[in-house]
């Protein structure tokens, strides 16, 4: 489905070989900001998009960059999608809007972005409007990125208000939830789209680790109206390794690797009660704090 969906898929290349252009200007800006020294390949494409599409030049030719600034972009767990956003935003000279579908992850990303120096704003469900005017006013300062959940964006009057700040950038973090979640318990999520329409910003990106090709499918067509470009890169981890174990009972086999593999490990039950209950006898048997 994604052929159809997209007319164009690029491969990124395997290596990670350290970048040698110290001169450039985004490394520059992101090492200051949060000390690395160097991009991945699969990373410099989507910034290069970002800006490109953020700042079109004459001297780019139209099929070396994504187009029409609609772009979904899967690298794994651990590739850096962050970077991806948060660099171009050092450098763009309207704000960057960052959608992540939980409160836990929007606290952690506004420390780590606040440990960079990058200005940032949060509005999310609750806020009182003296919390939203020293936002709104942190944004006509200069605040670079304004981080927020579906939900919130469903105020009307707060998208009113960030439509009038020009916003160059969305970015939308776990991008799956759109499909995953939107069709059962966040309707919010499939609101996303008319959300884009509104503001219409010169790029939007979805980020995602992985996705089958229906959920790639249902995600362009909610958030893009099926239009959007796909950036992957090698999804693969030579340092995973993986196993399937045939068994009868499934719960004494995980009990046997559990006391049989090497630690730390997870295990993953199907509900809550199952889990609690897998908790309650590994503890029984190998005592608190021992698995």
């Amino acid at each position: 489905m994604a052929e159809e969906i997209n007319d164009e898929f690029w491969a990124i290349p395997e290596s990670e070989e350290e970048s040698t252009l110290d001169s450039d200007e985004v490394l520059q800006a992101a090492k200051k900001a949060f000390g690395i020294s160097y991009f991945f390949p699969w990373q410099r494409i989507v910034i290069a998009n970002i800006l490109d599409s953020a700042n079109p030049r004459d001297d780019v030719l139209k099929d070396d960059v994504c187009s029409n600034g609609r772009q979904i972009v899967l690298l794994p767990t651990g590739a850096g999608k962050s970077l991806c956003f948060l660099a171009p935003a050092l450098l763009l000279d309207k704000p960057t809007l960052v959608i992540y579908p939980l409160l836990a992850l929007i606290s952690d990303q506004k420390r780590r972005m606040d440990e960079g120096g990058l200005d940032c704003v949060v509005f999310r469900g609750g806020q009182t409007d003296l919390e939203r005017e020293e936002n709104f006013m942190r944004i006509k300062n200069g605040a670079k990125v304004i981080i927020t959940n579906p939900e919130a964006l469903q105020n009307q009057n707060l998208l009113e208000q960030l439509c009038s700040f020009g916003i160059v950038h969305i970015a939308i973090d776990e991008a799956h939830c759109v499909s995953e979640w939107g069709d059962s318990f966040r309707p919010a999520y499939l609101n996303l789209g008319k959300v884009i329409k509104k503001i219409n910003p010169p790029v939007v990106t979805a980020f995602t680790a992985t996705a089958s090709e229906c959920v790639l499918a249902r995600v362009s067509e909610v958030l893009f109206d099926g239009e959007a470009k796909i950036v992957r890169s090698e999804s693969d981890r030579p340092n995973i390794h993986y196993k399937v174990v045939k068994c009868y009972a499934k719960k004494r086999t995980a009990f046997l690797l559990a006391l049989t593999e090497q630690k730390p490990l997870i295990i993953f039950c199907g509900t809550r009660a199952k889990s609690e209950d897998m908790a309650r006898e590994l503890s029984a048997y190998c005592g608190n704090g021992k698995v």
